[in-house]
């Protein structure tokens, strides 16, 4: 008798291992994601070399030594560390998979947030704090899943894997580390192709999931300004001509300029799919749209929504303002920063023109700041949408899969321009603008970030079989 009721327990035994299995990698995830969020990154505080490091150390744990782990620091710049881990492939004939994640993240402040944004903090079924979600969830992923893979003996991929955990995505103030690596040292995330971050998934109000987004190109970030100069004088003697308030006009030209609509393939499928799941008045104006983009009705709808208002043009907005100096003088210049989301296709001269025909003051002096060059969308292949297709299909049944172009720009550009296809890729779910990336009490669901860790380990190791 008690042999029998062993052998009848052995199988809730063994299930009960394998939970326990399962939850610890699980905590063990958890804590890398926590001690990545927890560590200041932010241009004006932070260190993404600590970041780095604190990668570098985990990795080496792992088994990782040699040239299979790379710590790299630009010259001159002591705190844009970037870190680059390798899995070879015993004969492997093609390049491998790049998984790619930067680990800087916008500048935070303690007394602007209701919590601490460098500490992780789980509640209501968020994690908050800054980086949750752009882009430090998809580094702990990736990072998670190479120390895993690495620990496996009977992991034998077909082709390498490499992770690229970046700086310099967030702030011009910083050397970009995937420019800086291509440019150096390309060997080292040279691929077929790259998983990045730039999509995630399309959640209802009732946390219904409606679309898996997979990102195929994106807006590229312009920085322009502009300037006004005047001789200035004593403030007790107001002249018309004032430097302040000829800026000032100048932006309300701006606030007022409307670019040229353009209903992208891309962003028509994304319509075509989505707009019948999402319903509504704006599921309803997309689905219109993707039959008809002249529609005027239904793109004045999508017009009026943040967010699909910047899939459907170039965008230009004012983001500071710096005048006068002194309280008692009378401004003698005047600056404004614009952030210009520009469309593929659309070259900076281009919109430097359409600004300065906006405005219509010659004293208005437009100016190019940052100048990025622009790519291309790549081609959503079978090779990479195969796995996509299966995986989704498990894990979220009947839910479509939508092509998306990111209104944000990313690191994908620099690897697009360098002839490596990048795909943004997280399977990670939110409602519209519910992550607040770059803005206040920046936030990742719980129950979404396991669920991407699930997706992207599935999609991988597909790559590598």
């Amino acid at each position: 008798m008690p042999i029998k009721k062993l052998v009848l327990s052995m199988p809730f035994l063994a299930a009960l291992a394998a939970f326990a299995d399962t939850d610890v990698d699980r905590a063990a995830f958890r804590a890398i994601y926590e001690e990545m969020v927890e560590i200041d990154s932010s241009p004006s505080t932070g260190s993404c070399t600590k970041v780095a490091r604190a990668a570098e150390t985990r990795l080496r744990a792992a088994g990782f030594t040699g040239d299979e782990l790379q710590l790299v620091v630009p010259e001159g710049k002591p705190e844009d560390g970037n870190v680059v881990a390798r899995i070879r492939a015993n004969g492997a004939t093609g390049k491998g998979v790049l998984l790619l994640a930067h680990i800087d993240v916008v500048d935070a402040r303690r007394e602007d947030w209701e919590r601490d944004p460098f500490t992780l903090i789980e509640e209501d079924g968020y994690f908050y704090g800054r980086g949750s979600a752009d882009d430090k969830s998809m580094a702990a992923v990736f990072l998670d899943l190479m120390i895993r893979l690495k620990q496996e003996r009977d992991f034998r991929p077909r082709r390498d894997v490499v992770m690229a955990l970046t700086c310099g995505e967030e702030t011009s103030n910083r050397v970009n580390g995937v420019d800086y690596i291509l440019k150096n040292r390309r060997e080292l995330i040279d691929a077929a192709f790259a998983l990045n971050e730039g999509a995630g998934g399309l959640l209802a109000e009732d946390g219904k999931p409606l679309a898996l987004q997979v990102q195929a190109g994106e807006k590229i970030h312009q920085v322009y300004s502009l300037q006004v100069t005047n001789p200035g004088g004593h403030s007790s003697r107001p002249e018309p001509d004032n430097a302040i308030y000829r800026l000032a006009a100048a932006l309300q030209k701006v606030a007022q300029l409307s670019f040229p609509i353009e209903v992208t393939p891309v962003v028509r499928e994304y319509f075509r799919i989505t707009g019948p799941m999402l319903g509504g008045e704006v599921g309803a104006a997309m689905t219109a749209l993707a039959k008809n983009p002249a529609d005027e009705i239904a793109l004045a709808t999508l017009l009026r929504d943040p967010t699909y208002n910047a899939q459907l043009h170039t965008t230009c907005v004012a983001t500071r303002l710096d005048a006068g100096h002194a309280a008692n003088a009378l401004p003698q210049r005047a600056v404004a920063t614009l952030s210009c989301r520009v469309m593929q296709g659309t070259t900076p001269e281009q919109v430097k023109e359409a600004l300065e025909r906006a405005i219509g003051d010659a004293q208005v002096r437009v100016a190019i700041e940052q100048r990025r060059d622009g790519s291309t969308a790549p081609e959503l292949t079978e090779e990479v949408m195969g796995p996509v297709r299966e995986q989704a299909a498990r894990m979220w049944p009947g839910v479509p899969i939508a092509p998306l172009m990111a209104s944000g720009a990313t690191d994908g550009r620099f690897l697009m321009n360098a002839g490596i296809p990048t795909y943004g890729l997280s399977g990670m779910f939110a409602t519209a603008d519910e992550t607040n990336a770059h803005g206040l009490n920046e936030k990742r669901r719980v129950k979404s970030l396991y669920e991407g860790r699930e997706f992207l380990e599935a999609v991988v190791r597909a790559y590598l079989r």
